[in-house]
C-alpha cells in the first residue's frame, strides 16, 4: 500500500504510468487532503477543484489511449503566488493585488511543467513580493510550519514548503532570491534547490530583474524529485536572454552514476554566524557520512568579504533588493500606497534613499563575493555548510535585531550564493531536540547543478527522509 500523501513525485508518476493509479483518483485524494490538512498550515491561497478534476479526467483519457502524457503525467502541483498560472489569480502575496482576475497565461516555468503533464491546481502563500523569511500578509494571513504550527515554514516560499511537508502535494514551484527556497525547505524538512543562475528561465516579466539574484526553483520531498523537476524546467528561452542553454544531460540519470572522490570544504560560520549547537552537530554528522563515502572532507573557515563589518553588507543588500521591488511596482505604489501592507510600504519607501554611492558599494561587494567563491572552488568541488543558523523561528517572524546581535541572521548562509549564482541544495539532516527539522546545504561550482544533486542524493540515502508527526496519515 502506498501512502499517497507522502509518496514522492517519482513514485506517483510511476503508479500512473503503470495504470495502478489514475489521475482522477490522485486528484480526488489531493483535494480531500488539502481540505483537511491545510486548515492547520494555511499554505494554499487559490484553488480550482473543478478545473483540476476536469484536467485530470482529460489526461486520464489520453493515458488510456496510449498517448505519451509526459514525465509529470497526472501529478497535481501548486504554484507559488509570485508566478502566473493561467486561470488562477496572482496576488503576489499582498493585499494590493488581491482580487485580481485570473492570469491570461502561464509563466515559462509553469508552462513547461504543464507540458510535461503536471496538473496545476492552485497557488501557495508568500510574503509581499517575497520580501520576508516568514510567510504572512494581509491578504491571506499567516502560513504555519507542519512540524509545529507556532513556528514559521520560512519565506518566501513558505507556502510551497508547508504544502509539500504536510503531504498536500509532492511538488510545488518556488523561487530563491536570498534563500527563499532553501530556508523554507530546511525549516520544513524537505529538499530545496536553488539552481544555477539562469538555469530556469524567468518570464514573461514587465522589467528585467536587474540585480540578477533570484532563481526559479521547485520544492520536493526527495532529491530525485528535485532532479525530475529540473529536467523538465531547465533550458534557454528567448524571452529570458540570461537563461542558460539546455544542460545536455538528465539530472535524474546522474543520480545513479558512481561519484568520484570529491573535495568537500566544510564552512561553519563564514565569519558572521554563531549557529546553534544542534545545527553544528547535524553538519558534523553530514561531514562524517561524506568522509565515510570516500570523499576528501576538510574544514575551512574562509570568512565572507565584509565579515568584519557585519551586518552592514547584508543591510545594504536588502536595501538594494527593496529598491528593485519598488521599481517593479512603482506605478501602483505611487497611486495606491495604502493598499500595500504598512510594513512593506515602509520598506519600499525607505529604499528611495539609495544613492549612487550605495549602488557602487553594493556591486563592489558583489565582485568581492565572486572572487571569494572562485578561490574556494579552486580548492574544493563542493562546499558543505548549514542552511540556517537555527531551527524554525516564530510564525510571526524572527526578531531581526536579536538575530543580528546573536549572529543568527536567517540568510547568513544562503544569500551569498544568490549573489554569486552558484547552485545550492538544502537537504534534511535529522530532527533537533525541539522536534523541528535540521538541514545542511551543499554548494557546487558554477553550472554544476548535477554535482550538487548527485552528492545530495548520496547523502540523502544515509540521512533518510522524514515527515511531520501530526500530519502522518493512515495508509
Amino acid at each position: 500500500m502506498t501512502d499517497l500523501s507522502f509518496a514522492s513525485a517519482t513514485e506517483l508518476t510511476a503508479l500512473i504510468r503503470r495504470r495502478e493509479l489514475s489521475p482522477t483518483e490522485l486528484m480526488h485524494h489531493t483535494l480531500d487532503r488539502i481540505s483537511v490538512a491545510d486548515a492547520t498550515v494555511n499554505s494554499v491561497v487559490a484553488l480550482d477543484p473543478e478545473g483540476a478534476l476536469a484536467e485530470a479526467a482529460a489526461l486520464e483519457q489520453r493515458i488510456i489511449r496510449g498517448d505519451n502524457a509526459g514525465p509529470l503525467a497526472g501529478l497535481p502541483i501548486l504554484v507559488k503566488d509570485l508566478e502566473d498560472a493561467e486561470g488562477l489569480p496572482t496576488a503576489r502575496g499582498t493585499r494590493a493585488y488581491q482580487g485580481r482576475g485570473p492570469a491570461a497565461r502561464d509563466s515559462i516555468h509553469v508552462a513547461r511543467l504543464r507540458a510535461a503533464g503536471a496538473l496545476v491546481i492552485g497557488k501557495t502563500n508568500t510574503p509581499p513580493l517575497g520580501a520576508a523569511v516568514h510567510t504572512t500578509n494581509d491578504a491571506f494571513g499567516t502560513t504555519r510550519n507542519p512540524w509545529n504550527p507556532e513556528c514559521t515554514p520560512g519565506g518566501s516560499s513558505g507556502g510551497a514548503a508547508a504544502a509539500v511537508a504536510a503531504g498536500l502535494v509532492a511538488l510545488a514551484t518556488a523561487g530563491d532570491g536570498g534563500g527563499s527556497t532553501r530556508i523554507p525547505a530546511a525549516l520544513c524538512g524537505v529538499v530545496g534547490l536553488k539552481p544555477s543562475r539562469g538555469r530556469i528561465p524567468h518570464g514573461p516579466v514587465r522589467m528585467p530583474i536587474w540585480p540578477q539574484h533570484a532563481c526559479l526553483s521547485g520544492m520536493a520531498r526527495t532529491v530525485r524529485d528535485t532532479a525530475l523537476h529540473l529536467d523538465v524546467a531547465a533550458g534557454h528561452h528567448p524571452a529570458d536572454p540570461n537563461s542558460l542553454p539546455a544542460p545536455g544531460l538528465s539530472y535524474r540519470d546522474t543520480l545513479d552514476k558512481p561519484l568520484p572522490a570529491l573535495r568537500v570544504g566544510v564552512l561553519r560560520t563564514l565569519g558572521i554566524a554563531a549557529p546553534r549547537s544542534e545545527i553544528l552537530r547535524a553538519l558534523d554528522h553530514a561531514a562524517a557520512l561524506l568522509r565515510g563515502q570516500g570523499h576528501d572532507v576538510r574544514d575551512d573557515e574562509s570568512p565572507l568579504p565584509g565579515a568584519d563589518d557585519f551586518p552592514a553588507p547584508f543591510q545594504l543588500r536588502q536595501r538594494v533588493l527593496a529598491y528593485a521591488r519598488l521599481l517593479d511596482v512603482l506605478d501602483d505604489f505611487t497611486t495606491r500606497r495604502d493598499t500595500f501592507e504598512p510594513w512593506f510600504a515602509d520598506l519600499l519607501d525607505a529604499s528611495r534613499s539609495l544613492t549612487p554611492a550605495d549602488l557602487a558599494a553594493y556591486w563592489a561587494h558583489r565582485a568581492r563575493l565572486d572572487q571569494w567563491a572562485a578561490d574556494l572552488f579552486d580548492r574544493y568541488d563542493l562546499l558543505l555548510m548549514p542552511t540556517t543558523p537555527t531551527t524554525a523561528w516564530p510564525a510571526e517572524g524572527p526578531d531581526v535585531a536579536a538575530a543580528v546581535h546573536e549572529r543568527v541572521l536567517p540568510i547568513s548562509y544562503t544569500a551569498v550564493f544568490n549573489d554569486t549564482g552558484h547552485p545550492a541544495v538544502s537537504i534534511p539532516s535529522g530532527i533537533a531536540p525541539d522536534g523541528l527539522p535540521l538541514a545542511v546545504q551543499l554548494i557546487a561550482a558554477h553550472h554544476r547543478d548535477d554535482l550538487a544533486l548527485a552528492l545530495a542524493h548520496a547523502l540523502e540515502k544515509s540521512l533518510g527522509t522524514q515527515h511531520p508527526p501530526i500530519f502522518r496519515t493512515e495508509r
